[in-house]
């Protein structure tokens, strides 16, 4: 397959309400992100109160935040929030040195697309990482960050 074309596959909430909230279901999500196969990204896009309208997911590129256009031009426009799950080493103890360029740069792409990207999130067969709460951007309570309606 060429390198210039990524498959991106997912799913779509129809209907009225959504039973899967990101906010409430963030860590749920991350422990369950392996079940879309290894090495993958998983993007949960949401309305503002973090209800999901859909889910991408794509093998994890290198460097994986490239897989999140991707996601995002197939699953998530109109999507207000997202918060995506990469299946990548998570080492143990502090964050690697590029964890604050990665996340700007990640948050950057999702807003070229409208789209306010909360966290990225680390997971392993061991551990997970949020970017934001290993960066010390925010403590817990305030880690749904999406701007109020215009």
């Amino acid at each position: 397959m060429n390198d210039l074309y990524v498959v991106v596959d997912g799913f779509v909430h129809r209907g009225t309400g959504s039973d899967l909230n990101i906010r409430e279901e963030t860590v749920s999500i991350a422990l369950d992100q392996r079940a879309f196969g290894p090495r993958r990204l998983l993007v949960a896009f949401a309305e503002r109160d973090g209800n999901v309208i859909s889910l991408a997911h794509t093998e994890r590129l290198d460097p994986p935040e490239d897989a999140l256009d991707p996601c995002i031009r197939h699953l998530g426009l109109g999507a207000v929030a997202a918060v995506a799950f990469c299946d990548e080493p998570v080492p143990y103890g502090p964050p690697p040195a590029d964890l604050a360029m990665r996340f700007a740069f990640a948050r950057s792409v999702a807003a070229d697309w409208g789209v306010h990207l909360v966290d990225w999130i680390a997971c392993d067969d061991q551990l997970f990482r949020s970017a934001r709460l290993a960066l010390g951007l925010e403590d817990l309570a305030d880690w749904w960050d999406v701007p109020p309606a215009p």
